[in-house]
């Protein structure tokens, strides 16, 4: 089964979906859409308590579009406190016999502490199992919170501030199958995002001067897990897969630059997605992520999908 984009950092397992669903049947003889009936439910959570969960139902339309609706939520500790934003997702896409395009939306939102709107749109070409495909992506966030500001005394007091990012990205990535057995993947994008951010004096109340460390504080995040919440200046992903009959084992080393300074996000991975029944597809994962913020955390992944 195919599985449309979600953000930047999931083309390349995308495009590996895509290589593993495309090994298993051949195009000439079945619908463009085939394999879009389906249901998936996935979830991530580390160590440090951060935790996301995501369930998606896509649905065939007519013989050569598909359309996927998404809801789920997620969990992560910021430098400003708890974000626990509800996330929304929809994805339509059509295919042809060596291409392939899908274009979606992802709204995250956190009442009035969080908003996040993404949008993405990929371009594949296939060619007897390799794929090679182009994304854009845009995105806004207004991050609102309470930072500490110390003064002249050295007493510390806690003033409301707002961060703002807006920005659009261009991204390349590619699935090559070396063998029958043997897939490498890889995908890289780069991003132009900018930044403004404001905080109330404490004894006036009025705006002060923006302060680019702000928005790291009130925008980046801390872990693999929330990864999708993070402007990343710039990212990449490697990695490959050996497929069997009925499993397919994969590993990857993703990394990406947080905007403004806020350091580096890298990560490490194994999964194995593996055809318990006809229909049914678990994929079980364990991996290892650094970020200058967050620092060391380990943590798990599992998605489970049927389709029919």
């Amino acid at each position: 089964m195919r599985t449309s984009p979600r953000s930047p950092h999931a083309a390349a397992r995308i495009a590996l979906l895509a290589a593993i669903a495309a090994s298993g049947a051949s195009m000439a003889d079945t619908p463009a859409n085939a394999g879009m009936r389906f249901v998936d439910f996935s979830a991530q959570a580390d160590d440090q308590h951060d935790l996301q969960a995501v369930t998606t139902l896509s649905l065939p339309v007519g013989e050569h579009a598909w359309v996927q609706a998404s809801g789920g939520k997620s969990r992560s500790e910021q430098a400003t406190g708890p974000r626990r934003p509800d996330i929304l997702g929809l994805v339509v896409g059509a295919a042809g016999p060596a291409w392939q395009f899908t274009l979606g939306a992802t709204q995250r939102a956190d009442a009035n502490r969080f908003r996040q709107a993404d949008w993405a749109s990929a371009l594949d070409w296939r060619h007897q199992g390799d794929i090679l495909g182009l994304d854009l992506t845009h995105r806004r966030s207004l991050a609102s919170g309470t930072v500490d500001i110390t003064g002249a005394l050295g007493a510390s007091t806690a003033v409301p501030a707002q961060a703002r990012i807006a920005g659009t990205g261009v991204g390349l990535h590619g699935t090559l199958a070396a063998t029958e057995h043997l897939g490498v993947y890889a995908a890289v994008a780069r991003n132009h995002y900018t930044s403004s951010t404001q905080q109330a004096a404490a004894t006036t109340g009025g705006p002060l001067a923006s302060n680019p460390l702000l928005a790291s504080a009130l925008l980046g995040g801390a872990s693999v897990v929330d990864r999708d919440e993070v402007a990343l200046d710039r990212s990449a992903l490697v990695g490959a897969s050996w497929r069997w009959s009925r499993t397919a084992l994969s590993a990857e080393y993703a990394t990406g630059r947080v905007h403004d300074n806020g350091g580096t996000l890298r990560s490490v991975a194994v999964k194995a997605a593996v055809d318990v029944a006809p229909g049914w597809r678990v994929t079980p994962g364990v991996g290892r992520g650094t970020s200058d913020q967050g620092g060391q955390a380990t943590f798990a992944s599992l998605s489970v999908t049927y389709g029919w």
